[in-house]
């Protein structure tokens, strides 16, 4: 009898259509908190820190903006943003002169397939807040989501946001963070 609902549930998984499962896979991204350090206007690059002034630890981020539908949207705006390897942000330290060459924010459009990428430094936490990169995502006919990329298995990252860092040994990681907004 456990054999038969086993297999009667294994069945109705390979008889859903296919539109069912990709609407699960393709879930609006949980919204999180803007937070203090918005500013408007970040520069359009894909290097958030060339001079290394921010940390050591380089990292790339890439991923994919979807539609609910599971579908790329082209042209997305993505801006990103976040703290030094120290916990600081850009523009809101007082008497420290920012690093026009690190100012660890930026916008990125995406491609034709919805991809982005840009590099960074692995930004540091600070009091009462774990490592986080924060998201703005825009897009045509779509909700603008805010949002926030936590680093896996540290203490107050968010389920559904937490990403796992890929480590090549010589101070790169590597992770994905696809995003799917919802429509207007």
């Amino acid at each position: 009898m456990i054999q038969r609902r086993r297999l009667l549930a294994s069945s109705l998984c390979v008889l859903l259509p296919a539109s069912l499962v990709r609407a699960q896979q393709c879930r609006p991204t949980p919204r999180d908190a803007l937070g203090p350090f918005y500013t408007k206007n970040a520069p359009e690059q894909t290097e958030l820190c060339a001079s290394g002034s921010g940390g050591k630890e380089r990292l790339v981020v890439s991923g994919r903006v979807l539609g609910v539908e599971c579908k790329p949207l082209a042209g997305a705006l993505v801006e990103v943003w976040h703290a030094d390897a120290n916990g600081d942000y850009t523009h809101f330290v007082r008497g420290k002169k920012d690093d026009p060459a690190c100012l660890l924010r930026a916008s990125i459009r995406t491609d034709a397939e919805g991809r982005y990428q840009f590099t960074t430094v692995i930004p540091a936490e600070y009091p009462g807040r774990p490592r986080h990169i924060h998201y703005r995502v825009s897009h045509a006919a779509h909700a603008t989501l805010v949002t926030q990329l936590y680093f896996e298995k540290e203490r107050g990252a968010v389920d559904g946001l937490a990403v796992t860092l890929q480590r090549d040994g010589q101070g790169l990681s590597r992770t994905g963070f696809d995003i799917t907004l919802a429509r207007n």
